[in-house]
């Protein structure tokens, strides 16, 4: 299997190959680095409820929502088909689809969108006021680097606690 569309920097992936198990299906694979995004969201959530990790949830369910209203069909996958494709190190959170019943170059478009919405929801979950130029973000190194100086920005805020189940559980 080669990826057809493949999105990919230390913050993010997005991957879009051919299933050959399935006639006409795609398996799409996406997963957001936890520690990529620690700078922006500790402190701003509470216990299991890291808004990077809702961040790709709500990316992947406005993905089935579109392949759903342009006659698609995504399905959970079991396993992890993508392994060859994700990063190997690191803590990451993976969401895998199959999809299938639509066209290529369709199914492109929605999953290129993958990564602007996704960050999007992480910043208004943490109340970030930063502006995500739709140009850069689609560009992977690009992103990366505006994300880098992002990050920076909010590591240097003190005040915060380093997490949230640090609030009170232990006396």
């Amino acid at each position: 299997m080669s990826a057809l569309f493949k999105y990919e920097n230390k913050f993010m992936y997005f991957i879009l190959s051919r299933d050959e198990s399935v006639n006409g299906a795609w398996l799409y694979c996406s997963g957001v680095s936890m520690p990529g995004f620690l700078p922006i969201t500790r402190g701003r959530h509470g216990l299991a409820s890291n808004p990077a990790m809702r961040g790709l949830q709500i990316a992947d369910l406005h993905l089935r929502n579109e392949l759903h209203n342009r006659g698609g069909h995504a399905a959970s996958v079991k396993g992890n088909p993508c392994a060859p494709y994700a990063p190997k190190e690191g803590d990451w959170y993976r969401q895998l689809l199959l999809i299938s019943d639509i066209d290529e170059q369709t199914v492109k478009e929605i999953v290129g969108r993958g990564p602007l919405e996704l960050v999007r929801s992480i910043f208004q979950a943490c109340m970030v006021p930063d502006e995500i130029p739709a140009e850069i973000a689609g560009n992977a190194d690009e992103f990366e680097a505006l994300l880098s100086g992002i990050c920076e920005k909010y590591s240097g805020q003190k005040g915060w606690p380093v997490t949230a189940s640090a609030k009170g559980f232990r006396k």
